[in-house]
Order: C-alpha cells, then structure tokens, then sequence
C-alpha cells in the first residue's frame, strides 16, 4: 500500500521559527515533491532528535558524537493496516528507499538509470568541498536568537561552542573567506558546463545531486533573510548560473505534495 494523502508519510524535519530551514531536510522535500509522494511534516526540536531516533532503533548517520542523530527521517506507512511504519534516516538513503519502494515511471526517478553510484560520489563531493564550504558564514545566523525554538538554539549553542569559536572572524562579501568560497563555486559550476546542455548535473535532467545544491542555496537564504546580500551575490557568480538552477529547483518547492 502506498502513502496516500489519508495515509502519508510522516517526514521529520528540524524545528525552527521559521518552517524548514536545513541543506539536509530540504533535499528529501524536494525528492517528495518531485516523486509526487503525500506526506506530512512533524517538527522535531534539536534536543528531541537523538533521543527519538534512539527510540525508534536508528541508525547514527554522523561520526561527530554531539550530532550523532540527525534528520531528515522518515515514516512510510505499513501495507498492513495493523503494521508498523518503515522508518528511514538520511537524505540519500530515503532518496534510494523511495525510489526503490515507489518506482517509475509512476512516480519519478530521483536517480536516473544507471546513476546512482555516481549521484552519491558527486553529492557528497559537492557537499564537503562545496556547499558547507558557506557554513561558516551560516552558522551564527541559525544561533541568532528568534530563529530555531528556544530550546533548540541553547542545544545548537552548546553542543557547537566550539565550532562557533573557530570561524574565520570576516566572512563579509569581498573578504579572503568570500574569495575562497567563490572559486570552489567556480570550480563546480565549471565542471557542470561540461554538459553539453541543461541546467542540471545530469543535463536536462534533475537528480539528486541538484536536490543538494539547491538545499544549500535554500539553507542560505532562509538562514540570512532580509534583504539576502549573501544570495544576491552568489546569484551573480558564472553568469547567474545558480540563480538559474534555483529558479528550477523552486518550482518544486513549489508544487509540494505536502498535505495538512
């Protein structure tokens, strides 16, 4: 049995003042939205989230023991109406659960054939080399109060004390920071113009790894906010290349298969 939008699945996101916020959860709402799949979301505060998943018998998905647990976790719903859920934690591996579970051409591929093993190898190097490469200017920006639950920034704060210490001291835009971050942006969109044509990793077709890129471009304006001079500048670098290939990946934030 399927999720329907009576029986969804429950998707489980880091909770905050401000809706979804994370690079990580963003990529399995998107793969939902993209895979036409219903489910609802339960927010879960950062304290709550390693004992919940300990609960459930998870998995640790981080070798860092202060984050250890993490979301995005999901619960499909049993085929047996007296069953238990199937419950699955991060982002790939529900990606490759519910392609496996609600395959195409019914629901869309988030892996086209044959790319799986090469989706994982250019997420994970375009998160680690890439995308988390912003962190530093992020960071204090989700420990600013009014942005996670109270209870969650005094979590987020203790447990990254000293992470928070070790960040390079300027990250504005035009500093030694804001350079070095612009050519690895660089180096990864030139190495996508390898591609004969499309916006996307695969060319005109989107996967996984773009479902990455755009959680990172997400996660920054939804961390900075305002007037977003971090975004306004990255949009500009390579020719608006980025703003472009958020311009594809917003329209399925927008057509979510999200149900209240």
């Amino acid at each position: 049995m399927a999720a329907t939008k009576e029986n969804p699945i429950i998707f489980y996101d880091i909770l905050s003042e401000h809706g979804t916020w994370s690079p990580n959860t963003y990529k399995t709402i998107l793969t939902l939205n993209y895979k036409r799949i219903p489910y609802r979301v339960e927010y879960v505060s950062y304290p709550d989230i390693a004992p919940k998943l300990k609960e459930l018998g998870m998995r640790p998905t981080n070798p860092a023991p202060y984050i250890a647990y993490t979301l995005p976790m999901i619960a499909d719903p049993s085929p047996d109406p007296n069953g238990k859920p199937t419950y699955v934690v991060e982002s790939f591996d529900i990606a490759v659960y519910l392609d496996e579970t609600y395959p195409a051409p019914k629901y869309p591929a988030v892996f086209p054939p044959g790319t799986r093993a090469v989706q994982k190898i250019t997420s994970d190097l375009y998160m680690n080399e890439v995308g988390y490469a912003v962190l530093p200017a992020l960071l204090p920006l989700t420990a600013r109060p009014g942005f996670l639950d109270e209870r969650g920034r005094e979590h987020f704060l203790k447990t990254r004390e000293e992470t928070l210490k070790r960040l390079p001291t300027d990250t504005s835009i035009g500093s030694k920071f804001w350079g070095d971050l612009h050519e690895k942006w660089k180096w990864f969109g030139e190495t996508l113009d390898l591609n004969e044509e499309g916006p996307f990793v695969t060319g005109k077709q989107v996967s996984f790894t773009d479902f990455a890129i755009g959680g990172v471009i997400f996660f920054v304006r939804r961390a900075e906010g305002g007037d977003m001079r971090i975004w306004k500048a990255m949009a500009e670098w390579q020719g608006g290349r980025w703003a472009r290939h958020w311009a594809e990946i917003e329209k399925l934030e927008k057509d979510s298969s999200e149900v209240a």
